[in-house]
C-alpha cells in the first residue's frame, strides 16, 4: 500500500510573443514541467518544478535518469529519506539547483497523493488549525509594447476592482525619473487602500532603491521586491535598516541564504517559490526560519494553476505567509482553477478538495517521460 508504481513527467510551453517584459528579460517562450506520481491504488499525485524560460530538455532528462529511479518502488511516506540521500549525493554531482527543482515537484506530488489517501487537502496534512484560506497579491505591472500610463494605471485599477487589496508592477527598466512616474501614476488610480509591490528584477543598485522609496508614500508600498542584486545582502539589510520592506529572492533554494536572509534582517518578506525551494518540505522549514522573525513568507508564482494551488494550499496551512502571487500574465491552465466566481477578497478560500485540489489536464500537455512504457522524450501525450 501507498507505493510508488509509476511516474510521469510532462511539459507545456507557453507562447508570449515577446509583446512584455521586465528589466531582466523580455518573454517569448515559458516553459512548464510537471511530476505526476501514480500510486499502486491508481492514485494520481501532482507536482510543478522550476523551470523557468529555460528549455526544460535538461530538466526533464535528469529527472528521468537521476532523481525518478530513486522513488520507484518505494513508499510515499520515504520522501523524506530519499530527498535528503539526493541532496547528500549532489554533494558529489555539484548539481544541487536542478536537482531543488526536480525535488520541488516530487514532493509536491507525494504530499498531493498522501492528502488524497487521507481524504482531506493538503493544507489540512500540514496543519490541522490552519485558516483554510490563502491571502493572494495580484501580479503584473510588466512593461509592454505600446502601453503607456494610462494603459498601466487602468491594468493595475483592474486589479483593485476586482477585489486584490495589493497589486505588483514592475520597475528598473526606466530612467529612475521615469520609473517614479510610473508608480505614482499608478497609486493615483488604484483605491488608497490597495497597496502596492513594486519589483525591481534585482536591476537597481542600494542608493539607487532607496531613493526610489524615498520618492514614494512609503505607507503604499506593501514590498520593494528584488530591489539589488540577489548575491547583496549587506544591501538589502541596509535598505531595511532604512526602512524599506525588502522582499527577496524568489528562486533562492539555498539553505544557507535563506537563514542569513533572516540572521541579517535583510528582508521583510522572505520570498520563495514553491516549485524551487523543495516543496511543501522546504517551505515548512522555512516557516520554522521565519517565526521567531520579524519577517513573513511571501510565496512566488509566475508559471501555472498548479504552481499556484500548491502555494495556495500552504498558505491555507501557515499563519506567516503573507501573501500568494496572482499572476496576470503567466496564467497557465488558470481556466481549471477550482474556484467559482471571480472575485477576489483579502483571503481565498480553499475548496474542499482531498489533495492540492487540480490535475493536469493531459490534453494540454506533451508527455516527456513515462515510466511505465519508457516513452522517450518528446513523445505526444
Amino acid at each position: 500500500m501507498n507505493v510508488i508504481a509509476d511516474i510521469r513527467i510532462c511539459t507545456h510551453c507557453n507562447d508570449l510573443s515577446g509583446k512584455f517584459w521586465n528589466p531582466a528579460i523580455r518573454w517569448t517562450k515559458k516553459y512548464a514541467v510537471f511530476v505526476e506520481i501514480i500510486d499502486d491504488q491508481g492514485r494520481v499525485g501532482l507536482g510543478e518544478c522550476w523551470c523557468f524560460d529555460a528549455a526544460p530538455d535538461t530538466l526533464c532528462a535528469f529527472l528521468r535518469t537521476e532523481v525518478i529511479p530513486a522513488f520507484l518502488g518505494r513508499n510515499l511516506f520515504d520522501l523524506e529519506e530519499i530527498s535528503a540521500d539526493l541532496i547528500k549525493r549532489a554533494t558529489l554531482t555539484a548539481r544541487h539547483g536542478v536537482l531543488a527543482s526536480a525535488l520541488s515537484g516530487l514532493d509536491i506530488a507525494v504530499h498531493d497523493l498522501r492528502a488524497q489517501t487521507l481524504c482531506k487537502p493538503v493544507w489540512k496534512l500540514l496543519n490541522a488549525a490552519g485558516s483554510g484560506k490563502a491571502p493572494l497579491y495580484a501580479s503584473g505591472g510588466l512593461y509592454g509594447k505600446n502601453k503607456g500610463l494610462s494603459e498601466l494605471g487602468a491594468e493595475l485599477s483592474d486589479m483593485a476592482q476586482a477585489g486584490f487589496p495589493v497589486a505588483k508592477m514592475k520597475v528598473g527598466g526606466m530612467d529612475l525619473r521615469d520609473d517614479v512616474s510610473r508608480v505614482l501614476h499608478v497609486l493615483s488610480a488604484l483605491p488608497e487602500k490597495t497597496r502596492l509591490v513594486i519589483d525591481a528584477v534585482y536591476s537597481l543598485t542600494p542608493d539607487e532603491a532607496l531613493r526610489m522609496f524615498e520618492t514614494l508614500p512609503s505607507e503604499r508600498i506593501e514590498a520593494f521586491q528584488s530591489p539589488t542584486r540577489a548575491d547583496d545582502i549587506a544591501g538589502m539589510a541596509r535598505l531595511v535598516r532604512a526602512g524599506v520592506p525588502v522582499m527577496a529572492t524568489e528562486a533562492e533554494y539555498r539553505r544557507e541564504v535563506h537563514t542569513k536572509l533572516i540572521d541579517d534582517r535583510a528582508v521583510a518578506f522572505l520570498q520563495t517559490a514553491p516549485i524551487a525551494c523543495g516543496g511543501f518540505s522546504r517551505l515548512s522549514e522555512l516557516a520554522d526560519l521565519v517565526r521567531p522573525s520579524n519577517a513573513r513568507l511571501s510565496l512566488e508564482v509566475s508559471s501555472t494553476a498548479v504552481a499556484l494551488m500548491a502555494a495556495c494550499q500552504f498558505a491555507a496551512a501557515e499563519e506567516c505567509v503573507a501573501h500568494v502571487e496572482y499572476h496576470h500574465l503567466h496564467q497557465v491552465f488558470f481556466h481549471h482553477l477550482p474556484w467559482p466566481g471571480s472575485g477576489f477578497e483579502k483571503m481565498r478560500a480553499l475548496p474542499a478538495i482531498p489533495g492540492i485540489g487540480i490535475s493536469l489536464p493531459n490534453n494540454e500537455v506533451e508527455l516527456a517521460f513515462d515510466t511505465s512504457n519508457a516513452s522517450p522524450e518528446g513523445a505526444d501525450a
